[in-house]
């Protein structure tokens, strides 16, 4: 953590850093500007270089995410066979789709008019088994954590109550910035990205977001007010993310690991040209070397860019000084406005003393904004880590890693051939030959047969077809053999049916290799099974999501420290947050902190908002604590801990040596493992450790007692819902899925009722 008045105490400040990267050539600085400059244009080409050509392996991904259900010419196709369109404007469709589409489905006059057409009765599709498992394993981590509140909640590593108290003022004040700034969504796409394309980086857009605006206050007057500020993450795509190879990247979370990271993207000039907090926007340069890349890799810059923006200026390479770097520049001007450019966003790690920069002696990372090849327009110090990642499986050794989505796609391809294979058959099957004796037949018959095969509509009225008896009978010719009819469909019919088969045992196939199950998938099993196959099959599912869970933690863990130092460096404003514990007045005030004046000057803070400044909420944290249940089930234990506590409490000197504290660690305990989906959380407060201990221990241990018997049949109620037993719930108890009330389990538990407020 980086405080920024330290650095403008030792002269490391933004405007230095402007002073430096607006330096002429000739000035005091201008060794500094052209040492960092190279240092910048290297790793920036290194970077979007290292972008394009690793490209595919994303690419498929998103190829495969983005497979439609049917295919483009459809649509047209089917707006003209709902009359939602006419014909003229469905051949317009057609055309503007593909050239050669127009041709395969319009049919013409002799004039050159559009006179019908042709409709397919079977197209083909795709199938997206990719978008199917990837929601369904997000649905699993998102659930996780959507429905906490507060949404980070961090905990000190001190033990007394100031230290607690400052921990839930901070878990509450970035509750109000999650809300501000939508972290929960934020949080669902890079739990997406980690699934598609194995992991997620998230940059701040900047040091500290504040939005300020006015409103009325007393009177007519008009006062300001924070509409929001903190921290406003953005997500790249990962083609358009680069880093340090030299240090495994998840090491970022810790600053242990590149040295330099950052994303990069096009824009147009006019878009960077009217920022007013931009600089050197008369001097920014280009070269063909960046620009050259747009028609190396065409099919990414297409899939990914609007062809309306990738027009880059060009440089006349000049055969005299074809072999001087400095001769093959060019300048961006006014009549470029329109014109492409590559911008990119890169954080430094860099000693601000030795590199001329300032005198803090200690490293920092410094974000930089670099237009095109290497003109810096933007500079400033950042007061923690730069970037934040997840992954999910990732092998730290390697240059890329395989994600979810990936090892799904060799699925998806076999799936797409077997249901190609099986339309194929189909179509085969919809085709019939009638063979006709036209001996048999006279002239009108056969042309009346002609023409009725020859309207589209020929199935849906029947047809009559006279023939003489008596001619065919002296020609000799059976009247059975006349017309016949070679129908295929029947010897189809199997290959179908295997098409089928192929199916079901593909997604079998899929899901043991996947470690998937149709339980997880919310599919009913085929058979009857047991309830020890439920808690089986629950375990190992609960094991992968544990397992999966650790890169999303990691994640997490990195938010709330930046989230944290950003908050104590860049913001001064105020806050007013509500907080559940009670605490007393004095332990509140010990942490630096006040009481909201609402008017009745008591001593008993409860049900009072408490305020402050973020300077107060400065401690040690513990940033690696998982916020949500860890969910996982284990009846068995759960009941096994159940007993032994019901034993523990017969024996009164036991019972109160374990005091409060250690009987509601293992009442969660066993809450959380019955796999009833809901945390007890009970805690003692300081308003409960205030009290007499030997009297309430006994009072407390006593009703405990008298309740346990009621407890452990609530819990047996509760565990069988979990394994699927369907019981029904105890009277006054909530039904499965809902959340017990805290009051109402800790009274089920012994405790005493909270007090008012």
């Amino acid at each position: 953590m980086v405080d920024p008045e330290i650095l403008k105490n030792t002269k490391t400040t933004q405007a230095r850093l402007r002073e430096v990267f607006t330096c002429k050539k000739g000035g005091k600085d201008w060794a500094i500007k052209e040492r960092l400059t190279d240092l910048v244009r290297s790793r920036v080409h290194e970077g979007i270089y290292h972008s394009c050509k690793n490209h595919s392996l994303y690419l498929s991904v998103d190829l495969a995410w983005d497979s439609l259900p049917i295919n483009k010419f459809t649509v047209p196709l089917l707006q003209y066979a709902q009359g939602k369109i006419n014909i003229e404007q469905a051949s317009k469709k057609l055309e503007d789709i593909d050239p050669e589409l127009k041709e395969k489905f319009v049919e013409y006059d002799d004039e050159g008019a559009v006179k019908d057409i042709n409709l397919m009765r079977l197209y083909e599709v795709s199938v997206s088994l990719i978008r199917s498992y990837v929601t369904r394993r997000v649905a699993a981590q998102t659930s996780r954590f959507s429905n906490l509140f507060p949404y980070f909640k961090f905990e000190a590593r001190g033990t007394d109550t100031p230290s607690k108290v400052r921990a839930e003022v901070l878990s509450q004040r970035v509750e109000m910035m999650t809300e501000q700034f939508g972290y929960r969504h934020v949080f669902e796409q890079a739990i997406r990205s980690m699934f598609m394309y194995g992991y997620s980086l998230m940059f701040p857009s900047e040091p500290w977001t504040r939005e300020v605006h006015w409103r009325k206050g007393e009177g007519e007057d008009l006062e300001s007010y924070v509409e929001k500020e903190g921290i406003h993450f953005i997500s790249p795509h990962p083609t358009r993310t680069f880093y340090d190879n030299s240090a495994p990247l998840p090491a970022i979370n810790t600053n242990l690991g590149p040295n330099w990271i950052g994303y990069w993207d096009i824009v147009r000039y006019s878009d960077v040209r009217e920022n007013v907090a931009y600089w050197n926007l008369g001097d920014v340069e280009y070269t063909n070397s960046l620009h050259g890349l747009v028609n190396a890799y065409k099919d990414f810059f297409d899939y990914y860019f609007d062809h309306d923006v990738l027009s880059f200026p060009r440089k006349t390479d000049w055969f005299p000084f074809g072999n001087e770097r400095t001769s093959q520049k060019g300048v961006y001007a006014g009549e470029d406005e329109d014109k492409a450019m590559f911008i990119s966003t890169i954080y430094m790690k860099l000693n601000p003393k030795a590199e001329g920069l300032g005198d803090y002696p200690f490293d920092c990372w410094l974000k930089l904004i670099v237009a095109s090849d290497e003109t810096v327009i933007y500079a400033e110090w950042m007061p923690s880590i730069p970037a934040i990642y997840g992954g999910i499986n990732q092998n730290d050794d390697r240059m890329a890693n395989c994600s979810f989505a990936h090892d799904l796609m060799p699925y998806q391809d076999q799936m797409n051939n077997i249901v190609y294979a099986m339309l194929h058959h189909m179509k085969i099957s919809m085709f019939k030959i009638l063979t006709v004796d036209q001996d048999a037949l006279d002239e009108d018959v056969k042309e009346y047969l002609m023409a009725s095969l020859a309207e589209d509509n020929f199935y849906q009225k029947p047809k009559a077809m006279f023939y003489s008896g008596a001619k065919a009978a002296d020609l000799g010719i059976d009247t059975k053999n006349i017309v016949s009819v070679v129908d295929v469909s029947q010897e189809l019919a199997q290959g179908i049916s295997m098409s089928l088969n192929s199916l079901f045992q593909l997604l079998n196939l899929v899901e043991r290799l996947m470690i998937l199950s149709p339980q997880e998938l919310g599919q009913a099993a085929q058979r009857e099974i047991s309830a020890t196959e439920v808690s089986e099959i629950a375990n190992s599912t609960n094991t992968i999501y544990s397992f999966i869970s650790e890169g999303i933690d990691e994640m997490r863990a990195a938010a709330k420290k930046m989230i944290y130092e950003h908050l104590v460096t860049c913001s001064t404003t105020e806050f007013n947050v509500p907080i559940k514990r009670r605490f007393s007045l004095k332990t509140i005030t010990d942490a630096g902190l006040e009481i909201e004046d609402t008017g009745d000057q008591d001593e008993n803070p409860q049900g009072r908002n408490i305020i402050g400044f973020p300077k107060n909420l400065v401690h040690e944290y513990l940033f690696s604590s998982r916020d949500g249940a860890e969910r996982s089930r284990d009846v068995q234990a759960a009941q096994t801990l159940t007993q032994l506590f019901s034993q523990i409490m017969g024996m009164q000197p036991v019972a109160q040596a374990l005091g409060k504290e250690r009987i509601f660690n293992i009442l969660n305990e066993i809450f959380r493992m019955s796999g009833a989906g809901y945390d007890l959380a009970l805690e003692l407060d300081e308003a409960d450790e205030a009290q007499d201990i030997n009297m309430e221990n006994e009072q407390f241990i006593s009703n405990l007692k008298q309740k346990m018997p009621q407890f452990e049949q609530m819990l047996q109620m509760v565990m069988q819902q979990a394994q699927g037993g369907g019981q029904p719930p105890m009277p006054g108890q909530p039904q499965q899925g809902q959340p017990m009330p805290p009051g109402q389990a800790a009274q089920a538990a012994g405790a005493p009722p909270p007090q008012a407020g």
